[in-house]
This record gives structure tokens, C-alpha cells and sequence, in this order.
């Protein structure tokens, strides 16, 4: 929740800026330090375990009365679990039991006796971008355009983008644009450091697998922090930026309006559309090439300095008290 402290002084804003002849900020940063704690965000380390992933696969197979899940209707079976993980997790865009496919008759219960969240609690991985191209053949791939970015590649990004801000207020709410986020990799990685994220896709199906991980692993993707702003799903194609529809934050609005007492009036399509279009724009503009020369060179400077001394981050188990 935001402290009343800072409520009043975003309030008040508008008001500060004209006296002090300036623009208003849109989160000023006095709320920034009197809302986000002072340690860095908790850190996962990404850890792969072929019985969490079994797990899901054995999900999958439960679905269809007879034969496995990956057939010909795979993609109705995974868009149906996706779905059924979504409302038990009490996704606010999915309020009702969905219905059995043809030929799944009490595919829900047989999922509720398998599914075991502990396995991917213990074990943090982006495995739904290691199921979905089982079904996804080359040519099947190619027409998708899914190609999922391996978890160590998206880490070693992270680390290289974020390795002088991790302690930084005001860095953390820095918008991370992914134009192609399929499962979610390079976001998921990303949440280590940032609590604002908006992710692109023109296959609905791998967004939906992208929000499922966020809800385990980065629950500010999940459930936005309405204040930060900037934090969405979006299923639509990046690069003509048209016919773009939110798949997450806008089943949030009423709760978020609801916390600061307003009225939640309806948006003209055409004002939606064009809105996103501008925020996108602003992330998506290139720095100066200079600006991009020196930031390149203080990097590979600053890790031939310290190549011996990289911190490894870890995240405590319930293995490490089993000992």
C-alpha cells in the first residue's frame, strides 16, 4: 500500500511544481523514497529440475481422457491448462472455471490430484519456453516466430545491464520494454532488478505461460504496482504498433480504483491505442551513439577490473537447512 505520506505528497504535486517553476514529475521522487524499501529486490537464482518440468508434462498428459497431450489439439490442451493455473491462482482476467475440451472430460480434477506448485517454487526456471517448442515443430516455429532465449543468455543480459543500479530507488522503476517476450526469459531474469516490465506478443498463448511464471517468480509483473504504472502483457505486433490489447493490467484497474476511491471511467479505444503507442515510442528511442560508445566501454573496463571478483547471488533453499 502507499504510505499516506506519500499519497498526500503526490497530490500535491502539481501544485509543488508551479511554485517551484518546474514540470510536474509523474512519480515525484519524494514518493519513490518513501515507498520502496531500502534493500535491493530479493534475488532468485534460476535453477532448471527435470522432475518440476515432468511434473508439468504429466500435467498435460492428464488433460485428454486418452492418448497424451502433444497431438494434434496440443495447443488446445496447454491454452486449457494455462487457463486452469490462472484461475486457482485467482487472476482477476480469469474468474471462472474453464470448460474441459472435447475428449477432457474431469481433466480439472486430475489436474488438481497431479499439480504440484513446490516443485516450481523450489526450483525457479522459465519451463514453459522448454515445453512449448516440443509442440512446436520447425516450420510450426517459423510461423509462430517463438524462439525461446535460453535462461543463462537472459541472465548474463541482466547482469550486464544492471551491474552498477541494483541499489538504485530509481533505477528499480525503470520501464523494461521486451518487444518479443514469448514465455518470459528475459523478463523473468530482469525482475531481479526492475519492477516495471512491459512485454509483447502476437501469440496470446505465450503471453499467458509468461503471466503464470510471473505470478511465481515476479509478482510485480503479475499485479502491477498501480503507482509505478507501466507494467503490462500486451498481445499485439511490436512493430506496427497497431491493434494492441492488454491481456493483464487492465483486469486490475477496478482494484487499483477502488484503493484510491475514483471512478473508473470507460476509455475510447482510439485514445487506448494511441496512449500505448506514445509510452512505447518513448521506451523504444535510441540513445546518442556516444552516449552508447561510453556506456559500452565503462562495462567491458569496469569487468576487466573485477573479472575476479563477481559476486555470486543465491537464493536460499530448503535444502540449505537439510544439510
Amino acid at each position: 500500500m502507499l504510505p499516506e505520506v506519500a499519497w498526500e505528497r503526490w497530490r500535491l504535486e502539481k501544485a509543488i511544481s508551479l511554485i517551484e517553476n518546474r514540470k510536474p514529475e509523474a512519480i515525484p521522487k519524494f514518493v519513490i523514497e518513501h515507498t520502496l524499501p531500502d534493500r535491493e529486490i530479493p534475488q532468485i537464482s534460476w535453477a532448471y529440475n527435470e522432475q518440476a518440468e515432468k511434473m508439468l508434462l504429466d500435467c498435460l498428459d492428464a488433460i485428454p481422457v486418452s492418448g497424451g497431450w502433444n497431438s494434434w489439439s496440443s495447443w488446445s490442451y496447454l491454452r486449457y491448462f494455462l487457463h486452469w493455473l490462472l484461475f486457482g491462482l485467482g487472476h482477476p482476467g480469469y474468474k471462472e472455471l474453464p470448460l474441459e475440451p472435447q475428449g477432457c472430460e474431469g481433466a480439472s480434477m486430475r489436474l488438481y490430484q497431479l499439480f504440484d506448485l513446490s516443485y516450481l517454487l523450489m526450483f525457479p526456471y522459465d519451463y514453459f519456453g522448454r515445453i512449448l517448442p516440443q509442440i512446436s515443430g520447425k516450420k510450426a516455429q517459423q510461423a509462430t516466430g517463438f524462439f525461446p532465449t535460453p535462461m543463462v543468455v537472459s541472465e548474463f543480459i541482466s547482469k550486464i545491464l544492471d551491474s552498477d543500479c541494483s541499489g538504485d530507488k530509481l533505477a528499480r522503476i525503470k520501464t523494461v520494454n521486451e518487444p518479443a517476450v514469448g514465455t518470459g526469459s528475459m523478463l523473468l531474469t530482469q525482475s531481479n532488478y526492475n519492477l516495471c516490465a512491459i512485454g509483447i506478443d502476437l501469440n496470446r498463448d505465450l503471453l499467458e505461460s509468461a503471466l503464470f511464471q510471473f505470478a511465481l517468480y515476479a509478482p510485480w509483473y503479475y499485479c502491477p504496482i498501480w503507482w509505478l504504472g507501466n507494467t503490462d502483457l500486451i498481445h499485439g505486433n511490436s512493430l506496427t504498433l497497431e491493434n494492441f490489447e492488454s491481456i493483464n493490467t487492465k483486469f486490475w484497474l477496478p482494484a487499483f480504483a477502488d484503493i484510491v476511491k475514483v471512478k473508473l471511467e470507460p476509455i475510447d479505444n482510439e485514445i487506448y491505442q494511441e496512449n500505448l503507442k506514445q509510452t512505447l515510442r518513448e521506451l523504444t528511442k535510441k540513445p546518442e551513439k556516444n552516449n552508447i560508445e561510453n556506456v559500452t566501454k565503462a562495462i567491458v573496463n569496469k569487468a576487466l577490473d573485477n573479472k575476479k571478483l563477481v559476486p555470486k547471488v543465491h537464493q536460499a533453499s530448503l535444502f540449505d537447512y537439510l544439510k
